[in-house]
């Protein structure tokens, strides 16, 4: 029998529907499991993300021991708590005394855990700060709302700082605008002072600039995220600057959801607008304006907050400065990030592997309901913890050579598709010449 000519290009054509295998991908990690648990959950490494060569994750399986892929679903965000609330008194105290170091004594009275406040004996009985103990409130404190007694119309400003000590003390709200104007329906009333998820025994309340002539009651603590902030992992940046632009490129697809800018010195402040992009030949994405500072004060360093944005996983970015920085004043870029949880079926015998980095690979991600019986409901199989042993693989602050959002990559990716399909059209032709063949021959 005479072998077409085609036959030949079986050999050197890839099998692309063939089930993948770990050696397929660019890494491969150990997963860490119960011996006995069938449904299974783990957190995706830092390292899981550098691999990454799909924004949607579709280059990640986990295999059993056999290199069978096991099924898996992306479980979402854990849902808010409602936030917690407790009102607490506020103690006035006096202005010091011009050249006089200032001198708070707390202690408790009568047992009943009631505050009193000694100040230097030498200070005027003008009204100053106010001093809150935040006792048993163990939540991060978001945000503080202020009361006072009716008062007639007015605007002004407080300072907000934390301490545990009542010595050494840390700013963490400043010149923040606090007002009450107009009247019935017209009447605007701003009483609350963001703070960064502060945690402290006691704040103090001062004014910021002139004092109004209202006098402060008290504060209610309020907790937007009782169980705590989220656990973000920090990558931070170097970047390029050309004048005000300055561009940085993560070395992996991280689920960026906050970016904070980082002075290189003491006492800078760096304001500026952050954008983003998936690849070098798509639109820059604005995604926020920040301030990123840090200062000396009073002995201690103070650094801007981070600032939360919509989720991306684009791993180029670009900060527009206000102003361009000096060359030994560049900032650092900071992104954050919540990692993933994954759940998967303990299907096959272990140990399991955890592969990414495939940029051909299909997605295989299943719904969470696909996965865990129940899921979003109170009846729902609860997994086993699993852990992915990449301790050894830290972020590096480097892009990688071969990352697949360079635009050349991704044009050469495109080309052996192509090419691929090409060389699957010129077979089809081939083996329809020949059966055309045999049914003139017959």
């Amino acid at each position: 029998m005479k072998m077409p000519w085609w036959f030949g290009l079986l050999l050197v054509v890839p099998a692309v529907s063939a089930a993948p295998q770990p050696a397929d991908f660019a890494l491969q990690l150990p997963i860490a499991a119960p011996a006995e648990a069938g449904l299974l959950r783990m957190t995706l490494p830092a390292a899981a993300y550098r691999a990454a060569r799909r924004a949607d994750l579709g280059d990640v399986r986990i295999f059993n021991a056999a290199g069978d892929p096991v099924p898996m679903a992306r479980l979402p965000a854990r849902g808010e708590a409602p936030p917690r609330r407790t009102v607490r008194p506020l103690v006035a105290l006096p202005v010091p005394t011009a050249g006089v170091p200032e001198s708070v004594v707390v202690s408790r009275s009568n047992g009943d855990g009631s505050l009193r406040v000694e100040v230097d004996a030498g200070a005027p009985a003008r009204q100053g700060g106010y001093l809150l103990e935040v006792k048993d409130f163990d939540a991060p404190i978001d945000e503080l709302e202020l009361a006072w007694a009716a008062a007639a119309a007015f605007e002004a400003a407080v300072r907000v700082r934390a301490s545990d000590d009542l010595k050494t003390w840390r700013t963490v709200a400043r010149n923040t605008p606090v007002l009450a104007i107009g009247a019935g329906e017209a009447r605007i009333v701003q009483d609350r002072v963001a703070l960064p998820a502060v945690k402290a025994r006691y704040l103090r309340v001062d004014w910021d600039g002139a004092a109004p002539a209202v006098t402060l009651q008290q504060a209610t603590l309020v907790s937007l995220h009782p169980d705590g902030p989220p656990a973000r992992e920090w990558l931070m940046l170097d970047g390029e600057a050309d004048g005000r632009r300055i561009d940085y490129v993560s070395p992996g697809l991280f689920p960026v959801d906050a970016v904070r800018l980082v002075p290189t010195g003491d006492n800078d402040v760096v304001s500026a607008a952050v954008s983003s992009r998936p690849a070098v030949s798509a639109r820059w994405q604005w995604r926020a304006r920040t301030v990123g500072y840090r200062l000396q004060q009073a002995g201690a360093t103070e650094e801007g907050a981070p600032t939360a944005i919509a989720p991306t996983r684009d791993p180029l970015w670009q900060v527009m400065a206000d102003s361009p920085p000096g060359a030994s004043a560049q900032p650092r870029l900071a992104l954050g990030w919540v990692p993933e949880t994954v759940v998967f079926v303990a299907r096959g015998a272990g140990p399991y592997t955890l592969a990414v980095g495939h940029a051909a690979m299909p997605p295989a991600w299943l719904a969470p309901a696909q996965v865990v019986p129940g899921h979003g409901t109170p009846a729902a199989a609860e997994p086993a913890e699993a852990q992915v042993l990449a301790s050894a693989l830290p972020v590096g602050d480097v892009a990688r050579d071969s990352a697949a959002w360079h635009s050349g990559r991704l044009w050469l990716l495109w080309a052996v598709l192509l090419a691929a399909v090409a060389v699957l059209g010129v077979m089809a032709r081939g083996l329809w010449r020949e059966l055309r063949a045999g049914e003139d021959e017959t």
